[in-house]
């Protein structure tokens, strides 16, 4: 009886790892996704700031100075649009992924089978009526 007790235990423990590991892996993939993105888009201020401070030093009037940039703020907003719309979408992956994650991990706890049980309960003695 005990060695049955120990063994469910054992078991529900192995397969509650298993599924921690499961969203472990959804939520590492989406983190390295959002880094990236990040960094992507850091990169690409930085770089995009730096172009911006050569054109507008190297401008000679004031036309030229706004029209760079006006230039700028429409690319960097484009840019920024692009990348927020890549972040709702790894967002969004990866909520797909953790409700699939969910549903399964759901479905497995609610169907595990269920063994009856070995023991049976000892039969109560009947009481006895007192005849007064």
């Amino acid at each position: 009886m005990q060695n049955e007790i120990f063994e469910r235990i054992s078991a529900a423990g192995k397969s509650s790892y298993a599924a921690l590991q499961e969203l472990s892996a959804i939520n590492s993939k989406a983190f390295m996704e959002l880094t990236e993105l990040q960094l992507g888009l850091a990169t690409y201020s930085i770089e995009s700031g730096v172009e911006l401070t050569r054109t507008l030093s190297a401008s000679g009037n004031y036309r030229d100075f706004m029209s760079a940039e006006a230039e700028y703020a429409n690319q960097y907003g484009g840019k920024v649009i692009e990348y927020s719309r890549k972040t709702a979408a790894v967002l969004n992956e990866s909520r797909d992924e953790v409700v699939s994650w969910l549903e399964k991990t759901i479905e497995t706890v609610t169907t595990a089978p269920k063994k009856p049980a070995t023991r049976r309960a000892a039969a109560k003695p009947a009481k006895k009526q007192l005849n007064s």
